[in-house]
């Protein structure tokens, strides 16, 4: 007999999956593709979007006509900071623009103005200027820097949402997404910025509907509930906030690690701005303070340093053993050159500021001590990162998902330096996946409930203290 399924499509940056799962919320199907990017119309870097949309259709096609699942609903979590502007067809008439690419210095004072107007707009929207990654200064960058590009533009959708009104044909805004460092959302009024009105960008982005609402569409002639989508880092919250559980921050990672605490109401002050602490609206519409640290992506590019130093595979640490001996040796030394100094940070996280040198690796006996280290300093900045979320709010437990998760030792070193929170990974490791699916609960498994659907894991910590360790001493 076919299970009913819920499929969902999880598009990140780097890897794009394709999941099916049962009434439990059991993950009984996964394909995971990647993409090479192409260039947009300047040579820069930017998503393949018609090879991504050609296999979400070829994919979902093949799992209608699998016997062994029958699809009841469909969703969709993507990553944040990507628009996809659209004509009036709902084509899209520009690249989805790689949320790296610069913003000219003109443009962005012809945005904020004044230096007292920036620092006003900063505190109202709880975001720095992050560049394109304010979606709010990138459609205004669209408005002026390209405006043969804008004039076709009829809508402009977050990612997630264009995922859905791909199959939908229609075109809504999410508040996960109007929410995250966007320069869009005024956490004080809580509506949308003045400025959207002024510059008529409102006429851009299609109306506001809660990340519950469903669509209903035909497809190989059987109907099916589609949701709105909604952004991967907001998605991996939803669980927590379905069950029953009180006091916890919620901890996504991956290329960006995302900590999330929606039990921290203070204000967020101007230096812990600068330190990329921000605000984020959940999909109830609820303020969610959050920190954010390019943990992946650093944690990436140390590993191939290490590699090539060593001439070992790029893949050598994935059956690392962690030596606790050495591990203690290492926390113990005050070997400036041994320390990894961030090197891919800059303008963001905890340590924003540039740094001119990393790890010596030519003081290390192979490329396990090397990697040890590595550990150790990127969890002293995931420590660092997690204290400004928790504020002076006392808490009890970090739930983490995504791919850090799936690296005992560097949990237990972080578990290690932060002895007063347990540490737990969710044993659902696809978080986004999990909440883009749980947001249609209603829809398409009222039937069965959520008492049970979370169970987690503790993390060990370490036989001696990390607590006092630092990077930079």
């Amino acid at each position: 007999m076919a299970q009913s399924v819920i499929a969902v499509f999880d598009i990140g940056r780097t890897n794009k999956k394709f999941c099916l799962l049962n009434r439990d919320y059991e993950l009984v199907h996964e394909e995971i593709r990647q993409f090479p990017e192409t260039e947009d119309e300047d040579g820069f870097l930017c998503e393949d979007l018609s090879s991504v949309l050609k296999w979400m259709k070829q994919t979902l096609n093949t799992a209608m006509k699998n016997k062994n699942f029958t699809v009841r609903a469909l969703n969709f979590s993507a990553y944040g900071a990507a628009l996809v502007h659209v004509n009036r067809n709902g084509k899209p008439v520009a690249p989805v623009y790689n949320y790296w690419k610069p913003i000219s210095e003109k443009t962005k004072e012809g945005f904020f103005g004044s230096e007292e107007k920036k620092e006003e707009m900063i505190k109202s929207s709880q975001a720095m200027d992050l560049s394109m990654l304010n979606t709010g200064l990138q459609l205004y960058s669209l408005k002026y820097d390209k405006p043969e590009i804008f004039s076709k533009v009829h809508s402009s959708l977050f990612l997630p949402q264009f995922c859905s009104s791909y199959f939908t044909g229609k075109n809504f805004s999410e508040l996960s997404s109007l929410g995250l460092h966007s320069l869009i959302w005024n956490f004080e009024k809580d509506r949308s910025q003045d400025w959207i009105y002024t510059e008529k960008l409102n006429s851009k982005l299609p109306p506001v509907i809660n990340a519950t609402a469903k669509e209903i569409i035909s497809l190989k002639n059987r109907e099916l509930k589609c949701g709105i989508g909604i952004q991967d880092s907001l998605a991996t919250l939803v669980p927590y906030q379905l069950s029953s559980e009180r006091s916890y921050i919620a901890l996504s990672t991956g290329c960006w690690s995302v900590a999330m605490n929606p039990f921290n109401t203070q204000e967020i002050t101007s230096e812990e701005l600068k330190q990329d602490t921000f605000k984020v609206l959940s999909y109830k519409g609820e303020p969610v303070r959050a920190t954010r640290l390019f943990l992946g992506r650093e944690h990436d590019y140390q590993v191939k340093r290490i590699a090539d130093h060593f001439g070992v595979d790029s893949k050598f640490y994935l059956s690392y053993k962690l030596d606790t001996a050495r591990l203690q040796k290492l926390s113990e030394e005050k070997f400036v050159t041994k320390k990894f100094f961030p090197v891919n940070v800059t303008g963001t996280g905890p340590f924003p500021d540039e740094y001119k040198r990393t790890a010596d690796l030519s003081l290390f006996e192979d490329e396990s001590e090397a990697y040890t280290q590595l550990l150790l300093d990127l969890a002293f900045y995931q420590k660092t990162s997690l204290e400004l979320v928790i504020g002076n709010i006392e808490m009890d437990k970090v739930f983490v998902s995504g791919g850090f998760s799936f690296n005992q030792a560097f949990l237990r070193i972080l578990a290690t330096m932060m002895p007063n929170l347990q540490f737990f990974v969710n044993t659902i490791n696809r978080a986004a996946v999990l909440g883009a699916a749980l947001v249609l609960h209603n829809h398409w498994n009222s039937e069965n409930d959520l008492e049970n659907l979370l169970s987690f894991s503790e993390v060990p910590t370490l036989q001696y203290s990390l607590e006092e360790y630092q990077t930079f001493q």
